[in-house]
């Protein structure tokens, strides 16, 4: 039986109902936490344990892992490129950008961007991604390709392939047959994957691929990780193409419900915020991207009205969730002139609802400091100078922690981050190799031009 313990640790679990424990022990057995308390460790956990690994964390704090519930790894290759174009909107930016650049992902490119985003994942303390990838000249295969990459560094993950239409047919049953096979492979297999079904966009997805689709999943309890009005160009078409809006087109076709998750939903309107509601479906919302994207934000106010849970991830954008939930609130502020709204709904959506959605897509507990939840969490190193208590535990979080201060990462009780150096790569030479990889990539993007 492999096991952990942490000794003096501060235990920060900065939940709506969370505690903060000055001085504690935390234990973890099989990857799973089996006991937490205030205090001495007591006489019987205590005891030498043949393999045992022990960690003092000198007054460190110890939180839950962060979760990122909408992620692209391959975003990665974007760092520093230049288009030769002048994006005037979003569809622009799909085509001068994105769409030229996953179609230049080979093998090497998504096990390299698997590792290298994962790393900084890990580093910012978030120890669980929900991604959704797109390879278009390297379909078959690509998700085990990333799911290796990951497991390798220890980080969580869900996995899933973006089906659409945008590259043919062939292009479109393909990613449908990827998605089907990683879920039934690591449904079988277990450890640190898990899958969904992906879909990039209604507008880019026909009828007759979805109906393929539902006839290939079956009777599988899957969940479905879709794009959702994030430019308006996406309404559109469901309307003119189908004479509905799309999360009434997604509901028909059978594809909502507590496994799936929305994503963005900027331009939803009340009828289908009623209906995502009705049927479970958590939406993610990515706010640095919306802004960068210039699409507006989603109406967070009227989705939690509503009854909807709202997670947040970050699209890509950046790794590092910290960051991410401060653009959130303070975006949303901006975007409802209400300079004093949202705290306790970032609170709520960063901690809880978060590890509600990793916890369905995932089938175990994630995202929680508790007996029989994953033993996913980390140190950081802060030093907290006005007084913490369970109240105020999230204003500690959000004012002063920060990924800079992330020392430790423990993943499924493994330590996958020390000193703030992942553990299974070696930096230098994961750099170098990765700049090889990205000459090639771009200059396969410079050739779409």
């Amino acid at each position: 039986m492999a096991e952990l313990l942490v000794r003096n640790a501060r235990i920060v679990y900065p939940a709506t109902r969370g505690f903060v424990v000055d001085r504690g022990w935390l234990l973890v057995r099989d990857g799973i936490i089996s006991g937490l308390a205030a205090g001495d460790v007591p006489v019987d956990v205590a005891r030498p344990v043949a393999g045992r690994h022990e960690i003092d964390a000198a007054g460190m704090t110890l939180l839950p892992g962060l979760l990122n519930t909408h992620m692209h790894l391959y975003s990665m290759y974007s760092r520093g490129i230049g288009t030769g174009r002048v994006s005037h909107s979003f569809l622009d930016v799909l085509h001068d950008l994105w769409w030229r650049l996953d179609r230049c992902l080979l093998k090497d490119a998504c096990w390299m961007s698997a590792t290298f985003s994962g790393m900084d994942s890990l580093r910012s303390g978030t120890t669980t991604i929900v991604d959704h990838h797109a390879s278009p000249s390297y379909i078959t295969g690509s998700l085990s390709t990333l799911s290796d990459a990951l497991s390798k560094i220890g980080l969580r993950h869900v996995l899933s392939y973006e089906i659409t239409d945008r590259n043919g047919i062939q292009g479109a049953v393909a990613g449908i047959e990827e998605n089907i096979r990683f879920f039934d492979e690591v449904r079988e297999r277990g450890g640190l994957a898990s899958g969904m079904v992906g879909l990039h966009a209604s507008f880019t997805v026909s009828d007759a691929t979805l109906t393929t689709l539902c006839e290939r999943v079956g009777s599988r309890n899957v969940g479905y990780h879709v794009h959702i009005a994030e430019g308006a160009v996406d309404e559109a078409d469901s309307v003119e193409k189908h004479g509905k809006r799309i999360v009434a087109r997604l509901d028909d076709a059978g594809l909502l419900g507590p496994r799936s998750i929305a994503v963005h939903c900027v331009g939803i309107d009340a009828s289908e915020r009623e209906l995502l509601a009705k049927s479970g479906t958590a939406v993610v919302v990515n706010t640095m991207s919306n802004m960068n994207n210039a699409v507006g934000l989603p109406a967070v106010r009227e989705m939690l009205e509503a009854g909807i849970q709202v997670g947040i991830g970050t699209d890509g954008y950046t790794a590092n969730m910290f960051e991410e939930f401060r653009n959130t609130l303070v975006g949303l502020r901006h975007r409802y002139e209400d300079p004093a709204g949202f705290w306790t709904q970032v609170q709520e959506a960063q901690i809880e609802t978060n590890a509600n959605i990793v916890s369905r897509c995932a089938g175990c507990t994630v995202g929680r400091l508790e007996q029989g939840a994953v033993a996913d969490f980390i140190l950081v190193d802060y030093a907290s100078p006005t007084p913490l208590s369970p109240e105020n535990a999230f204003g500690h979080m959000f004012f002063g922690m920060s990924a800079d201060l992330v020392d430790t990462v423990v993943v499924n009780g493994n330590i996958a981050v020390e000193g703030h150096r992942v553990l299974a790569v070696d930096r230098e030479n994961l750099e170098r190799e990765s700049r090889k990889v990205a000459k090639a990539v771009w200059e396969a993007f410079d050739r779409l031009s």
